[in-house]
This record gives C-alpha cells, sequence and structure tokens, in this order.
C-alpha cells in the first residue's frame, strides 16, 4: 500500500527533473538551426566583385636616355641635302594605352592584369641625304630617303592594388572617391626599326654589316604607385587617375642575320650597345567598371 503512495511521487520527480535537462536540449537545437541559418544568409549575400578597366598613360622619359645619345652622336653625320630634314629626334615622351581585367580577392585587395600598347616612338623624316660621313661605305645619294628610327613596345602586366579607403562595396558600388596603391610587374618586347642600309655591329665577326630587319628585345617592367578613383554615376562607370614610376629598360636589341649572328646598334665611334631605356614617371587616367555575381 505504502509502495502503491510513493509510485506518484516519484514519477512526478523523475519528470520535473527530466523536463529541464529536455528544455535545454531543445534550445541548443534552435540555437545551432538559426546559427546555420544566419551562415547560409551570409554566404547567400557575399557576392564576387571584378572590373574591367581601359586608360592611357602619359610618361616621360630621361633627357639623357641610351636613345637620345645615339640620336645626338648620330645626327652630326647625317647630311640632309636640298633643305632636308638633317638629324635623328631623340625620344622624350611617351604614350601607352592599357585594357584588361581584375578582381576583387579580399573587400580591399585587388588583382588586375591586362595587355599594354605604346604608340610608336621616334620620327621617319624623308628627304635627300648624304650618309657617307656616318657609314664611309655608303657613297651612294639618297634621294626621297625614308631616315626611319622608330620604336615600338608592348606588353602584358599585372598589379596587386590595396585600397586605402572606399573600396566597392559588395554590391559592386563604388560609393564615394577612392585611394589606392599599386604594385605591379611585365614582361615587354620592342621593335626597333632603322633605315634601309644602316650598319650594325655583328658581335661574331666584330665587324660591320647592314640590319635587313627590325632589331628586337625584351624585357621585364615593374611599376609602383598612388591611385585615385571617383565614382561617375552613368552606366556604373569610375573615372580613375594614377600618378606611377616604371622601370623599363630594354638591355639587348638584337637582330640576327641568316648565319643566325647577333647584329645590334652601338654608338657612334664605339662599340658599346645601344639600349632603350623608357624608365621614368608617368601619368594614367582611364575608365573602370565594377561588377558582381
Amino acid at each position: 500500500m505504502r509502495c502503491k503512495c510513493l509510485f506518484p511521487v516519484v514519477l512526478g520527480l523523475s519528470l520535473l527533473l527530466a523536463v529541464p535537462a529536455f528544455s535545454q536540449t531543445e534550445d541548443e537545437v534552435i540555437a545551432r538551426f538559426l546559427q546555420k541559418a544566419e551562415k547560409n544568409t551570409v554566404e547567400k549575400q557575399q557576392k564576387k566583385v571584378g572590373f574591367v578597366v581601359f586608360n592611357g598613360s602619359y610618361g616621360r622619359l630621361k633627357n639623357m636616355n641610351d636613345y637620345n645619345q645615339f640620336a645626338e652622336g648620330m645626327s652630326p653625320f647625317v647630311t640632309g641635302l636640298n633643305g632636308s630634314y638633317d638629324h635623328i629626334d631623340g625620344i622624350f615622351r611617351s604614350k601607352e594605352f592599357f585594357g584588361g581585367m581584375g578582381y576583387m580577392v579580399t573587400p580591399k585587395f585587388s588583382l588586375t592584369g591586362g595587355f599594354s600598347y605604346w604608340l610608336k616612338m621616334g620620327n621617319t623624316p624623308v628627304g635627300d641625304y648624304d650618309l657617307s660621313l656616318a657609314f664611309p661605305t655608303d657613297t651612294a645619294a639618297h634621294n626621297e630617303f625614308e631616315l626611319e628610327s622608330e620604336v615600338q613596345v608592348y606588353g602584358i602586366s599585372v598589379d596587386a592594388g590595396y585600397y586605402l579607403i572606399n573600396p566597392p562595396d559588395n554590391n559592386a558600388v563604388l560609393k564615394a572617391i577612392a585611394v589606392k596603391l599599386s604594385l605591379g610587374t611585365g614582361y615587354y618586347f620592342a621593335n626597333w626599326s632603322l633605315w634601309q642600309g644602316y650598319l650594325g655591329y655583328n658581335l661574331s665577326t666584330q665587324d660591320y654589316e647592314e640590319i635587313g630587319g627590325k632589331l628586337t628585345g625584351k624585357a621585364p617592367g615593374i611599376m609602383a604607385g598612388i591611385s585615385f578613383e571617383v565614382p561617375l554615376k552613368v552606366a556604373g562607370l569610375v573615372m580613375e587617375g594614377m600618378a606611377r614610376y616604371q622601370y623599363l629598360n630594354f638591355g639587348k636589341m638584337k637582330w640576327y642575320n641568316d648565319e643566325s649572328e647577333e647584329t645590334v646598334v652601338v654608338h657612334q665611334g664605339s662599340q658599346e650597345r645601344v639600349k632603350l631605356d623608357l624608365s621614368g614617371p608617368r601619368a594614367q587616367f582611364g575608365l573602370k567598371r565594377y561588377f558582381s555575381w
């Protein structure tokens, strides 16, 4: 009889003890569910941000770069007849166009890659010339002659950027003026065209021979700069301006003859090779458009 009376009491105490334990487990399950749901929401909201960019830059080269020394040394030996232009111009400025794409690796860190094309540098005056002072074996008078000396450069590059302030948001929108630091590198190719009959220095025979085509060269480049970006609020476009310094020096411009012998351009009166040093500060302006997916 006593056992029958104690049974309801024991059952009641067991239920009272079990309820808090069950309630705590239920709360944990709900908390985990909410945490997972929140995580999924955040992941859905995080978008990838990329951009396309097109710009142009204007560069100032060293006044006495190696090419200009070559032009200055050669000009006194070029005789213009009948009032023809009688000297070779130096290269003091350069113009470059760049197009590429980029990706925001983190909210403040970007990578950009693309292709650059430089407008031709140098000149090609046409006139009547006597070149015998420069090349004693060349005694013919050249009428309506193209005194060509032009340089062409193109290449690929990649740079890393870090936004100091106001990077684009998760929806690829730039809401205020942004400031960014950049550091980049690239690989560039150069072609140098000289007038017909120009005598270069053959490194194998150690004698002079006519260069029968374009001299070519390749070199790595390094750049560092600071830029600003201004939202235009027109078709999602952004205006970008940059001040940067670029190091680019083609130290081994060369041409190969049919015997695969290397022929180079040397300074007048010496056997010192002429380099194309295109290093210098550059001012850059262009347009950019961010997008997300």
